[in-house]
Formats: C-alpha cells, sequence, structure tokens
C-alpha cells in the first residue's frame, strides 16, 4: 500500500487503516508520553489524545518527515502541554530523597532502577531531556531528531553529550556504593 494511499485512507477516517496506524505507532507514543509525564495513567491518557489529535489534524501533514516522526513530534507537545498545565498537582521526587534498600546482595532492584534514572532524566534541562528521551528512549537517528525538534544534528551531539554528563553527575552518587 502506497504512503499516498494510506494517508488518504486515514484522512477518510477508514477503520482498518486507523487500527494498523495506531497499532503500528502506539508503543513508541506511549514510551515518549511516558517518558515526559512520568506517570503511566497520564501517558495512557495522552496516548489517546495523540492519536485524536493527529487523526483530525492529518490533513495538515505535508509529507516532509515521515508520518512516525509527525506523530512523536505531537506526543511531544501534547506532553509538555500536560506537563505545564499540570505542574501544580505533580509530585516531584527529588533524587536525594530516593531510599536505595539493601538486600543481601547489595543491589538495587530493577524497577528501583528505572526509577532512580526516570527521575535523573527529569531533572535534565528541557531541551537536553528532549533529546535524550528521542535518542535512547526511541531510538531515534540524529535525523529524525533533528525534524522532530528543529535542532542541527551538531546541536543534538553536544546536548546528548551534555545530557551524559549531567546523568553522570546526578546518578554517581547513588552508584558509587557498588
Amino acid at each position: 500500500m502506497s504512503k499516498n494511499l494510506f494517508i488518504d485512507q486515514l484522512i477518510k477516517k477508514e477503520r482498518h487503516a486507523i487500527e494498523v496506524f495506531v497499532k503500528d505507532n502506539e508503543k513508541a507514543v506511549y514510551r515518549t508520553c511516558l517518558a515526559y509525564t512520568q506517570n503511566e495513567n497520564d501517558a495512557l491518557d495522552l496516548v489517546q489524545d495523540v492519536f485524536i489529535k493527529a487523526l483530525d489534524k492529518l490533513h495538515q501533514y505535508k509529507g516532509d518527515s515521515s508520518l512516525n516522526t509527525w506523530l512523536i513530534k505531537i506526543a511531544i507537545n501534547l506532553s509538555l502541554n500536560f506537563i505545564r498545565d499540570n505542574k501544580k498537582r505533580r509530585f516531584h521526587l527529588d533524587i536525594s530523597d530516593i531510599q536505595i534498600t539493601d538486600n543481601k546482595h547489595n543491589h538495587l532492584k530493577k524497577e528501583e532502577t528505572k526509577l532512580i534514572v526516570r527521575k535523573a532524566i527529569y531533572k535534565l534541562p528541557e531541551k537536553q531531556r528532549k533529546v535524550f528521551i528521542l535518542n535512547y528512549h526511541l531510538n531515534l537517528s540524529y535525523k529524525e531528531i533533528s525534524e522532530i525538534t528543529g535542532y542541527t544534528i551538531s546541536s543534538i551531539e553536544s546536548l546528548l553529550f551534555r545530557a551524559r554528563k549531567k546523568l553522570r553527575e546526578l546518578l554517581i552518587d547513588i552508584y558509587k556504593d557498588f
């Protein structure tokens, strides 16, 4: 099926095309929303909003980038809007407040590690966090990140370098005992 035919079917709201579109993209959209909101329920709600908005605005899709890239851009924008609109109700856990439980092998459990790393990522400056999430969580190439953010590839490289350095600083105290 050609890309244009598929997009035409989506614009016409054909059920099969919508099902394929959602099935092919829901995991990436969910991971994007979760990376920004840090809350599974909020991310799930946002996933629905992303697809609704995308289907409503599909006639504006110009084809400059892939349909997936365009959709991730919508997910990022809606996630950032959600965070801005809900700042007062969000609970931000400081990394220094996280209690690390000792077990007999003195290793963090997988879920505890994920939580600590997620909270550290959330502490990155917005531009660094955005490119870090797109590169490491969504495995997007620098070119795809550039299409989504509008940043140059050299800016993306620099932002990723600074993000990794900042994450090292945030996590060093937690991991120095291991």
